[in-house]
């Protein structure tokens, strides 16, 4: 687009010419922004929303192998959809409680046994 640089003028001497075609630059260009401003937020918005979906594909992995130990020693205090409601946060901490409530009879019955 070629500009004239009367069209463009701002000078205190023009006489008020052209600041029709002026505005209508002015306009032009802030739709032109506006549009570009728009797409890179969008571009932004889609690029963020699948890597919110690998993470939340990673998490559910995660979750997939935790949950039949925990499903196994929780004597059902817990189903499976509960804990796939859960977050990952959630479900290690549950796993953590489990195993170390676990660990600590498995060591009391070993004291019993050996009298320690």
């Amino acid at each position: 687009m070629q500009f004239d640089k009367k069209t463009l003028s701002i000078d205190s001497d023009d006489d008020n010419e052209n600041y029709l075609g002026f505005e209508e630059f002015l306009e032009d260009d802030t739709n032109r922004m506006k549009k570009k401003i728009a797409r890179e937020f969008e571009e932004m918005g889609d690029f963020y929303l699948k890597e919110k979906e690998i993470n939340d594909n990673r998490s559910l992995v995660q979750k997939r192998k935790l949950i039949p130990f925990i499903l196994k020693h929780s004597e059902d205090k817990y189903s499976e959809e509960d804990l796939l409601s859960f977050s990952i946060n959630d479900i290690r901490d549950i796993y953590k409680q489990i195993k170390s409530n676990r660990s600590s009879f498995f060591s009391k019955l070993f004291k019993f046994v050996f009298n320690l």
